[in-house]
């Protein structure tokens, strides 16, 4: 009898429905006056079942091109706020995946709903909480958990897809950077512009020749020459949002100069979403983009790109002078023994003519800051380091030019010892990432299943593993790309012979030349004998 009262007062009741439709991003096709036909489609399936039903005055909410994997959409939380301000009493959706494609925030909802005494009802799985022995209900943890699944997977199979573009090295951002134009036959091949990249030329010119990222602008503005969004605008009249500006700027410079287009490369990846459940992205250090040399014609050659990129690195935050000078090693030394970066230091004196002059040397930071027992005097002046440095690079340049096939194998070589150890080190810790990570979907599962017991503990729990999740997630990323990077090896060792070959006279060296030139130098305790002086070059390494 309580069951037939409990059913006859569920029939009585007046209920005040509000249907709820998602689209996800990734369905754009088939739109209509700016909603998807997907959403009329699915309102229309709610609104007749509300209808069978015999309820009256439906609220329709939606979110048209959302991702399901966090709540933070308009239309689910106009719903939300309308079902707390109790204008709502009965929820219905086509299937449980529209609510969301996040496990965790899912059953969170889902039990505030339910503790609003609000109805839930999910048309495909036939779940009804007005029925508290209705089968879905039970299943409820398992659908959600799918769910999230799918959308993982999804994202993968999405990530693989763009990732087999970059190393086929197709461009595929919507607009070609400022100097090229997409092939109309080949959306993701660029070629030259024929204006605008003679602007390139001229910008690349003016900044091997010294010119300041100021006096390029200056310039540039003063001649009214037109920037790259304000280019973008009158010639296709469409331009990135983002930078709508009609002035060049020190930031539009820096992008420039930092884009391997323009030495003919395709770059790919600069930029990474932090997880399939939210669109944050963050920027990737240019060691882990995907990049695919010579896929076009290039505007500017390999050299003097890498001598404009390296006179940006050399100017990174290093310690100046008074006089705002950075010296040529400032950054590049490190201490054999701790391995701290050595510090320049400077003194004064004066000559016989009475001129005052300085005296620049390095010694260990840790030596200079802490006690005199945390580290050995690592002292070595600047002078000194020129002649030893200038000494070398003499030296392999000597080696190149007497026979630069002799040299070539030798170094070709070495560098291949050396990445290959390097890719047994990452394959092993990738190994390992991964395998955390399967370890990791199966506790999450396991702890899901024992929901029951504490739902604050699961939330917890949850919120640990999922962070881990996205350390392991980014460290697998940066593995995979470095141990991909490897191989390398005769285009490094053909860039290196060539720069060595236009410094086989060298007698002096300044900040621009070492950043060309030197990835680091090491350097043992003074009171070490025999002393010893360890060179890293840029592309190489040491190849002693």
């Amino acid at each position: 009898m309580a069951l037939k009262a409990n059913k006859q007062a569920m029939q009585s009741k007046q209920w005040q429905p509000a249907v709820y439709a998602r689209l996800s991003d990734e369905d754009k096709e088939n739109k209509k006056n700016g909603v998807s036909l997907s959403i009329d489609n699915q309102i229309e399936i709610l609104q007749d079942y509300v209808k069978s039903k015999g309820w009256q005055a439906t609220k329709v909410f939606y979110d048209d091109d959302k991702t399901g994997t966090n709540f933070n959409r308009k239309g689910f939380q106009e719903m939300y706020a309308q079902a707390e301000l109790g204008n709502i009493n009965v929820i219905i959706i086509k299937d449980l995946s529209r609510f969301g494609r996040n496990w965790v925030q899912c059953g969170v909802y889902f039990e505030q709903i339910e503790e609003m005494g609000i109805r839930f009802i999910s048309i495909q799985e036939g779940l009804d909480t007005a029925d508290p022995n209705c089968p879905a209900l039970k299943m409820l943890p398992f659908y959600f958990i799918f769910n999230e699944w799918h959308s993982a997977t999804t994202s993968e199979k999405i990530k693989t897809v763009f990732n087999n573009m970059a190393k086929q090295g197709k461009y595929r951002t919507t607009y070609a950077p400022f100097g090229y134009k997409k092939d109309p036959d080949n959306k993701h091949k660029l070629i030259i512009d024929p204006q605008s990249s003679q602007v390139i030329k001229k910008i690349y010119e003016m900044r091997l020749q010294k010119y300041s990222y100021g006096a390029i602008v200056t310039a540039l503005n003063s001649e009214g020459v037109l920037s790259p969004s304000a280019y973008s605008l009158e010639t296709t009249g469409k331009t990135n949002i983002v930078s709508r500006q009609g002035k060049w700027s020190k930031d539009s410079l820096n992008v420039l100069f930092q884009n391997p287009a323009y030495m003919g490369d395709t770059a790919n990846g600069k930029k990474r979403v932090t997880s399939y459940k939210n669109s944050k992205t963050v920027r990737v250090p240019m060691e882990d983009w995907i990049i695919v040399e010579n896929t076009h014609e290039p505007i500017i050659s390999r050299e003097d790109w890498w001598k404009c990129y390296n006179m940006i690195k050399s100017l990174g935050r290093v310690r100046r002078t008074k006089d705002s000078e950075i010296l040529p090693f400032t950054g590049l030394l490190k201490c054999r023994d701790c391995g701290y970066t050595m510090r320049h230091n400077h003194s004064y004196y004066t000559v016989k003519s009475g001129e005052k002059r300085r005296h620049n040397s390095y010694n260990c930071t840790l030596y200079l800051t802490s006690s005199k027992s945390a580290c050995n005097t690592h002292y070595i002046s600047q002078n000194d380091l020129v002649n030893v440095v200038c000494a070398d690079i003499r030296k392999k340049a000597g080696e190149i030019i007497a026979d630069e096939k002799a040299a070539r194998e030798r170094f070709n070589a070495i560098k291949s010892q050396a990445d290959e150890t390097q890719v047994k080190h990452n394959t092993n810790a990738l190994k390992k990432a991964k395998k955390r990570l399967t370890e990791l979907d199966k506790l999450i599962q396991a702890a899901f299943e024992k929901s029951v017991l504490s739902g604050e503990t699961l939330t917890n729990l949850a919120q640990k593993y999922e962070t881990e999740k996205l350390e392991l997630t980014a460290l697998v990323s940066q593995l995979t790309t470095s141990i991909e990077k490897q191989g390398q090896t005769e285009n490094d060792v053909n860039t290196f012979i060539k720069l060595m070959k236009s410094y086989v006279n060298i007698t002096e060296i300044d900040r621009e030349m070492a950043v060309e030139l030197i990835e680091r130098i090491e350097v043992s305790a003074k009171t070490n004998e025999p002393r010893e002086i360890i060179i890293y070059y840029n592309f190489i390494g040491n190849f002693e």
